[in-house]
């Protein structure tokens, strides 16, 4: 099988950019700079310039975004919890997604991958794709590279982002602030709306998929 030369040099691009990411998330734990980052509690202004820098860098040292927004809970609680992790989190999805809306090409394993968003897009619509897929369980920064690869507006995936990923990070932030009393009822909180996100997204996606499947499958009349 002939493998062409942008295929080539896209692979060894990205497996080295792989391997450089693992590399620098060994050696930065989320979990050791968090728990250094809670302890700021008592300075806030500090806590939220260390917490901007955090998100910045999140997606060059493969973090989920949910540990974040987890901490954010942690140590602001919902009420403030929940506004700063929503703009937090969409600082750092808006990160992966503008490195490949610049590297989309129509050649080699990106180009597949691009063709592969378009089409998606084409069938559940721009606006109602990136919300069914926010609402997914689905890894953040694939999602958004994903988005980027696409003919996705920016403002489209900027507010598909915010209204998909608002039930999660709202989960997340109640997690983190019930840590202080180990709050079982705020746990299962977060669970319903993990299930509740999950419901809404397959919801979202039925209707398009359907459509998909019935005029895939019509048969073509000769005229």
């Amino acid at each position: 099988m002939n493998v062409s030369r942008a295929t080539r040099r896209q692979v060894a691009s990205l497996g080295a950019l792989a391997a450089l990411f693992v590399g620098v998330s060994l050696v930065f734990s989320p979990g050791a700079v968090l728990e250094a980052v809670s302890e700021l509690s008592t300075r806030p202004a500090l806590f939220l310039g260390v917490l901007l820098v955090l998100y910045l860098a999140r997606p060059f040292l493969m973090w989920p975004v949910s540990a974040l927004s987890i901490t954010v809970g942690y140590v602001l609680g919902v009420e403030y919890g929940v506004p700063v992790a929503i703009a937090g989190t969409l600082v750092s999805n808006t990160i992966p997604f503008l490195l490949a809306r610049y590297l989309r090409t129509d050649e080699g394993v990106v180009g597949f991958a691009s063709r592969s968003s378009d089409r998606f897009v084409e069938t559940t619509g721009e606006f109602r794709g990136v919300v069914a897929a926010r609402l997914a369980p689905l890894p953040a920064d694939a999602v958004s590279s994903a988005s980027g690869l696409s003919g996705v507006s920016f403002g489209t995936y900027m507010v598909g982002t915010l209204v998909g990923e608002s039930p999660w990070i709202a989960a997340e932030v109640i997690a983190g602030a019930s840590m202080h009393s180990l709050s079982v009822h705020g746990l299962s909180h977060s669970l319903s709306l993990f299930a509740g996100a999950t419901a809404l997204s397959v919801l979202l996606l039925a209707g398009p998929a359907y459509r998909h499947v019935r005029d895939d499958s019509a048969p073509v009349l000769d005229s």
